[in-house]
């Protein structure tokens, strides 16, 4: 593989979204608030979401909760074009507690397509528009049983779905459901941990990057293993490639607050650092805008941070660059586990909700996002999507 053409400066204007953000990204705008269909009639289970993600159109937002949904709500505009809010067209009911879930980059037939993994079940894929299965991809263990897969997502073209879970990765042909793929070993690279989210290059289509619960990011080419970054302090819940494909951002849970970009062009060097607040194992999610201007985290706290990428960088002599906050909004009740910004509108979708101690439930031993050390009045539950403007 040549590696001078690795991280290329040119980029493909055609999946380059316009995204009209305003310049200071200071206030947020309630547009809507869904939270009655997360309601539990159940005292004896704690319902919270775990993130939302925007589909590749931005006709609908999927949401991934504790009660092993999958929910999509579609985008209600009026004749004029101007949002009016969100509402619930079709629901997915998977069979154990979802690790993963992502959107087909392309539309089908006028038809969304949606991946799912959970809890010792095989992977999903789902009409999102009236939430029927379409297609099923086993991975089998040593004793060949069927097993889940810790994270997932599809390549650019849609035309292969990447898996990864404990020691290795799985490769499948989206058209070719059921046990056939290509297998990549990690174990003896990542010290056999759980690979827990990847991500693929927008530019280069053969780069794509995974990180791991052992702290270690991979960048693999050709499906082969190039480059190992450390310097988290904690497990790798997400890793997201700038916009031009020359940068990295990778964010850990409990014990590591950063969100640290890599320099792609030096690898192994980091440009700088953000900060935000994650005293729990769940995956708090980031997202940067289509345009690369801004970087937008959930907390612990409620709110969320903002950062321009191109604000001043502040650093001391023997430290770390550190990006300066561009601003920090309280909009939920509760932990800011989602964030996810639409491609072509100044919109941002936003979930709440955490695992507390008080309805700690321990069936889903191997899910790794549970915290166990998180104690909080339930007065103070907020599980609910919201949609925001950006003004």
């Amino acid at each position: 593989m040549d590696e001078s053409n690795l991280f290329s400066d040119t980029q493909d204007n055609t999946n380059q979204l316009n995204v009209n953000l305003a310049p200071s990204f200071q206030q947020l705008k309630l547009v809507s608030t869904c939270a009655d269909d997360f309601i539990v009639d159940n005292k004896e289970f704690q319902q919270c979401l775990k993130g939302c993600k925007w589909s590749p159109d931005g006709t609908c937002v999927l949401t991934n909760s504790e009660d092993k949904f999958l929910r999509i709500f579609n985008l209600d505009v009026d004749d004029a074009d101007q949002c009016m809010g969100l509402y619930k067209t079709a629901q997915i009911k998977e069979g154990g507690t979802i690790y993963d879930y992502a959107w087909h980059p392309n539309v089908h037939a006028n038809e969304n397509l949606v991946l799912s993994t959970s809890n010792r079940s095989p992977i999903h894929l789902w009409n999102a528009k009236d939430g029927k299965l379409v297609a099923t991809y086993r991975v089998y263990d040593h004793v060949d049983e069927v097993a889940h897969v810790n994270s997932l997502c599809f390549n650019w073209s849609g035309d292969e779905i990447y898996c990864g879970s404990l020691g290795k990765i799985n490769i499948f042909r989206t058209d070719r459901p059921g046990r056939e793929f290509i297998e990549i070993p990690t174990k003896s690279d990542f010290h056999k941990t759980i690979i827990s989210t990847i991500a693929m290059n927008p530019v280069d289509k053969s780069v794509f990057a995974v990180g791991t619960y052992n702290k270690d990011i991979g960048i693999f080419g050709g499906n082969q293993l190039m480059y190992i970054l450390r310097g988290h302090k904690s497990g790798i819940t997400q890793i997201s490639f700038s916009p031009d494909g020359q940068k990295l951002y990778s964010g850990a849970r409990k014990g590591d607050s950063d969100i640290v970009c890599w320099d792609l062009r030096n690898i192994g060097q980091t440009l700088y650092s953000v900060q935000r607040s994650v005293t729990t194992n769940q995956r708090i999610y980031f997202d940067i805008s289509s345009d690369g201007q801004y970087l937008v985290s959930g907390n612990c706290t409620g709110e969320i941070s903002t950062w321009r990428l191109d604000d001043k960088i502040n650093s001391e002599e023997n430290s770390e660059s550190v990006l300066e906050l561009n601003s920090k909004i309280l909009i939920h009740d509760d932990c800011v586990n989602g964030v996810s910004l639409h491609p072509t509108r100044s919109l941002l979708a936003t979930t709440s909700g955490q695992r507390h101690v008080d309805f700690f439930n321990d069936d889903d031993d191997d899910d790794c996002d549970v915290d166990c050390n998180n104690k909080k009045s339930s007065n103070h539950f907020d599980a609910s999507l919201k949609l925001w403007n950006i003004i």
